[in-house]
């Protein structure tokens, strides 16, 4: 081989491989877990939680009646949505940083080891660990699928969406393990990001309401109750036919949700509620479902927004007709039975998750072009 050659060769060589092979995955996934096992306080931390989560469901399940219900059910669900959101991304984001710093990481990427392995085995250690919570309330989730009248699929469904979104959160303090220095700093910017998801979300959909408002001028017909005299005010049996009629004019606000429930649709907990069977509040009974709970306000509440505000409706209390009672049960029934939406909080997940583990992937490959400040190697 010339030099000319030997150069060429060189030249197109930009670090180790990055793809992830399933041996390499599975060794990592398994040096993780044997290296970060519970300590006795994270033991005891875990079963703090889990006591936490039996005694609220217990709760909950003792005072639901009997018969159908599905509120244990779907609380389960948004426990375990919870500890999975905040166990994963503090077991990930000292995955790579917490490694560096103890000199252990480099001669893992010595190794013929790729980066990808490294990253997705990373990943998935610290998922397990934190979907340890839906395995340890099986028993409660199948005594509430008992009497929830959900369908088996609809549950798969709804714990696939958990399972997808709690990897998320994780690849997500991983993503700021491989970026940020210090541990401290990667615990609380994942936890942020996840925060700004699970409450920012709901935060900015509210603040923003001003800006997509506008005032609508409504003109109602009453009675003139300043023309009764003080003993026809205090009398019960006045008839207010006796006085004239007057237009009362007022400037009401409309909230034009429609523009910004998108971002009630990434929610996690949107997305789950999203993800969860459609109750009809009309035949519920004969569809063999139990009453609208608590997934079902939530659904209600999204797509009230999604529907936006209904045009103000003005009475005429001298004609006797204060508005359209069958238009308004209309709209919350429409309103109840609206498609589900959960494909944009899904859409984000997927993106997020991608992107995080991309970024991750990148960080791993060495040679490393550009060190953090304060970076160990080995």
């Amino acid at each position: 081989m010339t030099t000319v050659q030997i150069e060429n060769k060189r030249a197109t060589v930009h670090g180790n491989p990055w793809h992830p092979s399933f041996r390499g995955v599975a060794l990592v996934t398994r040096i993780e877990l044997l290296r970060r096992r519970p300590s006795p306080k994270g033991y005891i931390f875990y079963g703090v939680i889990l006591a936490l989560i039996l005694t609220l469901w217990i709760v909950v399940a003792a005072n639901s009646g009997d018969g159908l219900s599905s509120v244990p059910l779907e609380l389960l669900l948004v426990l375990v949505l919870g500890t999975g959101l905040l166990i994963g991304p503090s077991l990930s984001a000292t995955s790579i940083n917490g490694d560096s710093s103890e000199g252990v990481l480099a001669p893992l990427q010595m190794t013929r080891l790729t980066a990808g392995d490294l990253a997705f085995g990373k990943l998935l250690a610290s998922w397990a660990v934190s979907i340890a919570a839906l395995v340890t309330t099986t028993p409660l989730m199948v005594f509430a699928y008992g009497r929830s009248g959900w369908h088996l699929d609809e549950l798969a469904i709804a714990l696939g969406v958990i399972l997808l979104l709690v990897l998320m959160a994780t690849a997500i303090g991983l993503a700021w393990s491989a970026i940020a220095a210090r541990a401290v700093a990667s615990v609380s910017l994942a936890h942020l990001t996840t925060g700004a998801l699970v409450l920012g979300t709901l935060l900015v959909f509210a603040f923003t309401a001003p800006l997509v408002s506008d005032t609508v001028t409504v003109t109602n017909r009453e009675y003139d109750w300043a023309k009764a005299t003080p003993e026809q005010q205090n009398d019960p049996t006045f008839d207010p036919a006796t006085l004239p009629c007057v237009d009362y004019t007022y400037e009401q606000s409309m909230f034009h949700s429609e523009q910004t429930a998108w971002l009630l649709l990434i929610n996690p907990a949107v997305v789950i509620a999203e993800s969860s069977p459609i109750i009809n509040p009309e035949t519920f009974e004969e569809d063999g479902r139990a009453a609208p709970g608590l997934f079902a306000l939530i659904h209600t509440a999204v797509s009230g927004a999604r529907m936006g505000p209904t045009e103000p409706q003005p009475y005429d209390a001298c004609a006797g007709t204060f508005g359209d009672d069958e238009a308004w049960q209309e709209r919350q029934l429409a309103e109840a039975t609206m498609t589900p939406a959960p494909w944009p909080g899904l859409v984000l997940a997927t993106v997020l998750l991608a992107g995080s583990m991309t970024l991750v992937v990148r960080r791993l490959r060495v040679p490393y072009k550009k060190l953090r400040a304060g970076s160990r190697v080995a």
